[in-house]
């Protein structure tokens, strides 16, 4: 009866250690130990089925060797040789009891040395009993197996019928420690798994965000580039035009907008064709872009034959230099349409000045270059008019 209620609080405690114990090595020699103390054997050792269907031995309790997990070396090796459950024929191999038990998922239980026990190669053993590491819903994991069963006066006996349960008991506990672990081991995995899939996807999202944004740079570029003169289009320059205004306001300097117009165009549309007007637009476009490349200055195509130019930093006696030298440029160009060759003038408009109480916004400044371009128009073509804002100065060249 004394044995009954020690055992049970063994197995309550080893139960309760189930559920806070973290090393699992350390758990299953808790309970090999208890299994060999409750059952006064000399040794004990576990046995661990593989991925090669063999069972290898994971923890050894045995007067004369130290208590080991996962390292036997040497002589311990000898002692507990990995057992093969299966012959090389693919038959069952029942010759050691540890493989029976397996293979049985059942208690085998020896009085005598035999076949039964024979690959542990341990002398003088007289009583093995081997129980199943089994769970209900899976095969067999391994064995428990504990060695010669002494009496109190240290003389070698068969293990006891009655001890028997609990030694199942024990083992249905490390079965259960096993499975623990297991389920831990591949929450792991898969957080593991997990993790490394969020991290690809996230690259692959980056990756995919970083394309989209150039995508979304080039297509902002081509929708700021007009198709047919490649410079930057209307809305382009309404856009840019407000921003340079407010800094000009802020930082009170001097600006310049200058409004350019392709003298006679319309009889290059329609004595020489949409084409040639086309390319005589780009031709225009390319020898303005060229002479403004400061990284402040923007050329845009207005509409149909005009252009407009942004310079800001620009006073009204430079901005007129700045024109005929556009003007020359146009004016000297030779456009070859259809191995003809077409002369092409430019008339410009200029309108100069600091942002004041009298000028505040940017589409006054437009209007007075667009008044100084249509007085170039009418004084003859090919002409520059240039009006200072803040003087009323007019320069006609």
């Amino acid at each position: 009866m004394e044995l009954d209620i020690n055992a049970y609080r063994r197995l309550i405690a080893i139960g309760s250690a189930l559920s806070e114990e973290k090393d699992i090595n350390d758990l299953l020699a808790q309970i090999l130990r208890e299994a060999k103390i409750m059952a006064s054997a000399d040794a004990g050792c576990l046995y661990l089925r593989t991925e090669l269907d063999t069972l290898e031995v994971a923890v050894v309790v045995n007067e004369t060797l130290h208590d080991t997990l996962k390292s036997f070396t040497g002589d311990n090796e000898g002692l507990f040789p990995e057992l093969l459950l299966h012959r090389r024929d693919g038959s069952l191999n029942l010759e050691t009891a540890a493989a029976r038990a397996v293979h049985q998922a059942k208690t085998v239980y020896s009085d005598a040395l035999g076949s039964a026990v024979s690959s542990t190669h341990l002398d003088n053993t007289q009583s093995v009993l081997t129980v199943p590491l089994t769970s209900q819903s899976e095969r067999p994991m391994g064995v428990l197996q504990l060695l010669n069963a002494r009496a109190s006066n240290n003389q070698e006996v068969g293990f006891p019928p009655e001890i028997v349960p609990f030694i199942e008991s024990l083992a249905s506990l490390a079965t259960m420690a096993l499975q623990n672990r297991r389920l831990l081991d591949q929450q792991v995995v898969l957080k593991t798994q997990l993790e490394k899939q969020v991290d690809e996807r996230t690259e692959e999202l980056r990756l995919t965000l970083e394309k989209l944004s150039e995508a979304n740079v080039i297509l902002k570029d081509l929708n700021t580039i007009d198709a047919v003169t490649r410079i930057k289009n209307r809305r382009y320059f309404d856009d840019i035009a407000v921003q340079e205004w407010r800094r000009a306001v802020r930082q009170q300097y001097p600006m310049t907008m200058m409004l350019l117009d392709i003298d006679n165009f319309k009889w290059v549309n329609d004595n020489l064709g949409h084409l040639a007007g086309d390319a005589c637009l780009h031709s225009v476009a390319e020898c303005i872009d060229e002479l403004f490349n400061r990284p402040s200055d923007v050329v845009a195509r207005y509409g149909g034959d005009e252009f407009i130019v942004i310079m800001p930093y620009i006073r009204h006696d430079n901005a007129t230099i700045y024109a005929e030298r556009v003007r020359d440029a146009v004016a000297n160009r030779k456009l070859v349409v259809d191995g003809q060759v077409v002369k092409v003038t430019i008339s410009i408009g200029v309108a100069s000045g600091m942002p004041n109480e009298t000028i505040t916004d940017i589409r006054q400044l437009i209007a007075r270059a667009d008044e100084a371009l249509y007085e170039a128009k009418a004084d003859g073509r090919n002409r520059i008019v240039g009006i200072d804002i803040n003087t009323s100065l007019k320069l006609d060249a």
